[in-house]
């Protein structure tokens, strides 16, 4: 529970900052480079003078990430985009999963609100957005400390989500983007379907391709030591698929793996393979792109990636390989 004199000091403050979007040192508009990349939780709705706490275990966050606005509403998760214009907020249209939830009142009430968001307020570590009809919803900055509480209490989604990863083995998988056919719904995604409560366990990027896949979601294919790998469907028969790690509580992407966009005027497929090239027990990413802009030249490019000593992956000048040893899938097959 939150100190009584908590609510005090920050509605003081509030008080006497400015009606837009406002930083309290310099008085100057926020612009939305000093709003990027911050998350914001939410804990009180405040109408017609009547201020109402969210109940105990509600969770609803807010997030600022390349001109977005993402987060998750209590269990349903949402995205839209949002300009700054001289502290004037304004969000365009709003996305959001159409899950069923058992607090749909307040799901419903945030989403609604932040669609007709007009203004916004930054004193210290406390966001006001204002919006129509004499709304105002109220946050608190997401912390170091709040991270770890809020992480504490989803060890079990986490754990429900990596169980979703089976191991793999690494040598001759092959990973690759594939339509077969013109039946977008008869594709053949592999893996375990990862559920739209699962996505603010990962980056807000993540969270936010997810939710515009809503349709075909994002499937679990499996993991090799601590790496997972993600696949997400697209349009137009393009999907990508992804590798992860798990850092501090979020599955972070370490490095992206396939791609296939089967566009006449692009026409990219990209695939991979998980590999032990020398066998010293590290894992090496071979990469075939091959593209063919409308009107250039095509390109075929093999690219190996390799392990560091600090887990990540580092392209490898010197490792030669034989195209013909890794072909690319058809797209249309």
């Amino acid at each position: 529970m939150r100190p009584i004199f908590l609510y005090t000091l920050g509605l003081l403050m509030l008080i006497f900052s400015s009606v837009a979007c406002k930083n309290e040192k310099s008085k100057a508009a926020i612009t939305q480079v000093d709003l990027d990349g911050t998350d914001w939780e939410f804990y009180m709705i405040e109408q017609s003078g009547k201020k109402e706490t969210t109940p105990p275990g509600l969770k609803i966050n807010l997030a600022f990430l390349e001109g977005k606005l993402t987060g998750n509403a209590s269990c349903n998760s949402y995205s839209a985009p949002y300009t700054l214009d001289d502290g004037k907020l304004t969000v365009g249209d709003v996305v959001a999963t159409e899950k069923y939830c058992d607090n749909e009142n307040w799901d419903a009430r945030f989403v609604s609100a932040v669609k007709e968001a007009t203004e916004c307020e930054v004193v210290g570590e406390l966001l006001t957005i204002n919006c129509k009809n004499g709304i105002k919803l109220h946050f608190e900055k997401k912390t170091i400390a709040s991270i770890a509480e809020v992480q504490s209490g989803e060890t079990a989604e986490m754990d429900e989500l990596l169980r979703l990863f089976p191991n793999l083995a690494p040598n001759q998988m092959h990973l690759f983007s594939i339509l077969k056919g013109t039946n977008i719904d008869a594709y053949p995604f592999i893996g375990e379907t990862v559920e739209f409560s699962m996505y603010n366990l990962f980056d807000p990027t993540s969270a936010s391709v997810f939710q515009q896949a809503y349709r075909l979601g994002a499937y679990a294919i499996g993991k090799i030591g601590d790496l997972y790998i993600l696949r997400v469907p697209g349009n137009k028969g393009s999907n990508s698929i992804t590798m992860y790690r798990l850092r501090e509580g979020k599955m972070m992407v370490e490095m992206p793996l396939a791609l296939a966009n089967d566009e006449p005027s692009v026409n990219i497929q990209q695939d991979a393979w998980l590999k032990d090239l020398n066998n010293d027990g590290k894992i090496e990413v071979i990469v075939r792109q091959i593209s063919a802009p409308q009107g250039g030249i095509a390109q075929d490019v093999l690219r190996v990636f390799v392990q560091a000593a600090d887990g990540s992956f580092q392209p490898s000048l010197g490792t030669k390989l034989k195209p013909e040893d890794y072909p690319l899938a058809n797209l249309n097959q």
